[in-house]
């Protein structure tokens, strides 16, 4: 278990989610009207979130989040990623291979009163899938 009470509430949350497997961490860490923006689209409310992260953990269970760097200015917070895990389950058109990836990202987070409020993700969609073929 990590320890959250000195990180912001963007690092806890990406810790308890992606670690952990907390997906209680939706609702304690991001604002009920955040705005999501993925590769999939613009998204609003937690439970779009909740939908969001539980399609990247149903294909790789045993994801690990190694936050390389953050950067913190004000309300905003960027973490530059790096994920690893096996893919065990559908993702994207793609049925289950056994294979290990590995992937970089990276997140912005804006914070007000101690919630995410917004969420941009960047991930190399190409790169991950090339490693399922």
């Amino acid at each position: 278990m990590f320890e959250y009470m000195s990180k912001c509430p963007a690092e806890s949350y990406a810790l308890k989610i992606w670690n952990d497997k907390d997906l209680s961490a939706i609702e304690e860490f991001l604002d009920p009207d955040i705005v999501i923006h993925s590769l999939l689209g613009e998204f609003k409310g937690p439970s779009k979130m909740k939908e969001v992260v539980q399609s990247w953990l149903s294909a790789f269970p045993d994801l690990k989040v190694n936050n390389t760097h953050i950067l913190r200015q004000n309300d905003l917070v960027v973490m530059h990623w790096r994920a690893e895990g096996k893919h065990q389950g559908p993702f994207k058109g793609h049925s289950p291979t056994g294979k290990k990836v590995s992937y970089p990202g990276v997140s912005l987070y804006k914070v007000k009163n101690n919630k995410v409020i917004e969420y941009w993700a960047y991930v190399d969609m190409n790169h991950l899938l090339s490693q399922l073929k």
